[in-house]
């Protein structure tokens, strides 16, 4: 029976303890999805990290429409500067500005000389594309180019309002190639320039049939007191006001000298008509090719950005200077610094409300320094600083695979951006640090194998999900002496290696001050402060290599579930081993109490005694006056007398 009942016990110990370890089993599965009492702030909430969320604002124009004209926009420019390089090796003289025929527009071309061409040069040469509007302001009906050697200055101390004519039957731009453009006002009259619908009597919102834009496409540019709005249309390079590369290869660096060139009486280059300036004559077509890119430089202050299709779009550019500038309501993307911009300075820049990014650094681009950027309530993020290499491997278009960085950003702010306020993608020795982030879905982000990052003294406040977020391969990434505060988790690291975290201060975080998921190698957590309420205040547990120290965690306020610390606290291989533990102690007790019961135990007759003691023994049935028994043969009687027995004879 006993023995029974021990079975019984060690049965019910061992079922309880699978039951047991199923139940701890349970959390490997649920972090597998995000999980280990984080759900919406551990492993879900990161997975934003790696890119998804929002997208921004869709853009509202035709796209196979607008990429065709982007092409035919292109065709024209190289059509421009093949036909002028080959009007000088052919002998022409073109000392003087010029027309082309290009397609179905024309385009005026302004040669290399000493003095900026103004606004009465452009009456003299284009009078009837060139005109004063009644209220004051100019008309622009023609294509203007500015070669090398050349510059074009718009400028008036009066204040000059320039409108670019752009409606449906076409749109006309400002192109320099390797020339100048300054476009100068002062603080009381700045210089205006717009894309304009003259049928309509207002600017040019639509994009699907084209806009007119301003592109410097090499040389130099100068900014200052002016705007620019509504202009560009679906690329960089026609997206309002683009600060480009250029091709030296076809240019002819000594534009405009024709020593020892023999004059033509020809006004015909390959086939194309080089047109005189005054009326406009009909129209012709042609085509070229392009080349190399050399960079373009640029000083940009007190200047605004109104409604462009990109803001200001950089690319292939050095030595930029960019203050005191605004950058609003674009279309795509606000201030974009596209590939090859290096060695350039951004100070005191507001972008404002644009569809996708406010500031956007895409791959390439090296030596940069955001000093009191502002960037607020964009669609996407509010600053992306891209660093990652052109390519990961061999490519057909030969590019490389380096990595690029020495970038900064510094005393700037980021706020209500539809996703993050900064993000990190990639590259090596980036610096932020005294800025402030609030209201973003994420503060600061940094992924995809960025190393060397540094995030040091920044506010974050009020993020939807993570505070600061260090995810998808980045090592040596520094995260300190922040104050992250509204949070589901203040600071969250997945797959980051050789990663600090120390002297922040994390307040009022939903889930976790800090967590850390994955491959963790050499990752510090140390003297942080953190308070807040969720399931713990550092989440080390779906991390491996990962080590805490020096933490100050004693205002932090659990809310983890009775079922979820069991699975904190019993984890499989735990549970087992308890078990066996349970049945070798069950049987180590039944064995001891067997053997003390042994050593009190009584004879098992001790309580006994024979029959005879409860009877005198035989007696004589004659003394109870009953008849003698009978006597068998060979047997002898009883001697009542006690003598001995008597033999028969």
């Amino acid at each position: 029976m006993r023995s029974t009942i021990l079975r019984g016990t060690t049965a019910l110990a061992i079922g309880a303890g699978l039951v047991l370890a199923g139940v701890a089993a349970a959390p490997a599965a649920t972090a597998a999805t995000g999980g280990s009492g984080s759900a919406t702030g551990g492993s879900g909430s990161a997975a934003t990290a790696a890119g998804s969320a929002a997208v921004g604002r869709p853009y509202k124009g035709d796209p196979d429409k607008e990429a065709r004209l982007v092409s035919a926009e292109d065709d024209r420019i190289y059509n421009v500067r093949a036909l002028a390089s080959a009007a000088r090796w052919s002998g022409l003289a073109v000392s003087q500005p010029y027309r082309l025929a290009t397609g179905s527009s024309y385009t005026l071309v302004l040669v290399a000389r000493g003095a900026p061409y103004t606004i009465d040069d452009l009456t003299q040469l284009a009078p009837s594309t060139f005109v004063k509007q009644p209220d004051g302001s100019w008309l622009l009906s023609e294509n203007i180019v500015v070669e090398n050697g050349a510059t074009l200055r718009l400028a008036s101390p009066d204040g000059l309002r320039i409108h670019m004519k752009s409606n449906h039957d076409g749109f006309v731009s400002i192109v320099t190639q390797a020339g100048g453009l300054q476009v100068v006002g002062s603080a009381k009259s700045p210089v205006a320039i717009d894309a304009w619908d003259p049928q309509a009597g207002a600017v040019d919102t639509q994009t699907s049939d084209g806009r007119a834009y301003v592109r410097v496409q090499g040389g130099t540019a100068t900014l200052k007191y002016a705007s620019f709005s509504h202009l560009g249309f679906w690329s960089g390079t026609t997206g309002g006001v683009s600060l480009t590369g250029t091709d030296l290869t076809t240019l002819d660096q000594a534009s405009g000298d024709q020593q020892g060139k023999t004059k033509r009486t020809t006004q015909d280059v390959f086939g194309n008509a080089i047109l005189p300036t005054g009326a406009l004559p009909s129209t012709g077509g042609s085509s070229a090719s392009a080349g190399a890119y050399s960079y373009v430089s640029a000083l940009v202050q007190h200047v605004t950005f109104d409604g462009n299709a990109y803001g200001l779009f950089l690319t292939s550019a050095d030595g930029v200077t960019m203050s005191n500038a605004t950058v609003e309501h674009s279309l795509i993307d606000g201030l974009v610094l596209h590939r090859y911009v290096t060695n350039s300075t951004f100070t005191s820049v507001q972008s404002t409300d644009n569809a996708m990014d406010g500031v956007k650094m895409t791959r390439a681009s090296t030596g940069i320094v955001f000093s009191q950027v502002k960037a607020t309530d964009n669609g996407r993020n509010g600053i992306t600083l891209n660093g990652s290499g052109l390519a990961d491997g061999p490519n057909s278009a030969g590019m490389p695979t380096t990595t690029y960085g020495n970038n900064a950003l510094t005393d700037s702010t980021s706020a209500d951006n539809g996703r993050y306020g900064v993000e990190v993608i990639g590259g090596k020795n980036v610096r932020i640090s005294g800025s402030t982030a609030t209201g973003n879905q994420m503060g600061i982000v940094v992924r995809h194998d960025a190393d060397d990052v540094v995030i040091r003294n920044n506010v974050v406040k009020d993020s939807a999900q993570n505070g600061i977020a260090v995810v998808d391969g980045p090592s040596a990434t520094e995260v300190s002496e922040n104050s992250i505060s509204g949070a589901d988790i203040g600071v969250y690291l997945r797959g980051a290696t050789t990663s600090s975290v120390t002297n922040n201060t994390v307040t009022d975080a939903r889930m976790h001050g800090v967590t850390t998921v994955g491959a963790a190698d050499g990752t510090q957590i140390e003297n942080n402060t953190v308070r807040g309420s969720g399931p713990s205040a550092i989440d080390l547990a779906r991390s491996d290599g990962a080590a805490q120290q020096g933490n100050t965690t004693v205002e932090w306020h659990s809310t983890k579930p009775f079922l979820v610390t069991l699975r904190a606290i019993f984890q499989p291989l735990t549970v087992l081993w308890t078990v066996l533990l349970l049945v070798v102690l069950i049987a180590a007790i039944g064995g001891i109490r067997r053997r003390r019961r042994a050593g009190r135990r009584e004879h098992p007759y001790a309580k006994l005694a024979p029959l005879s003691s409860f009877t005198r023994g035989a007696v004589d049935p004659v003394s109870l006056g009953l008849p003698p028994a009978p006597t068998a043969r060979g047997s002898h009687a009883a001697d009542p007398g006690g003598a001995a027995p008597q033999t028969a004879s």
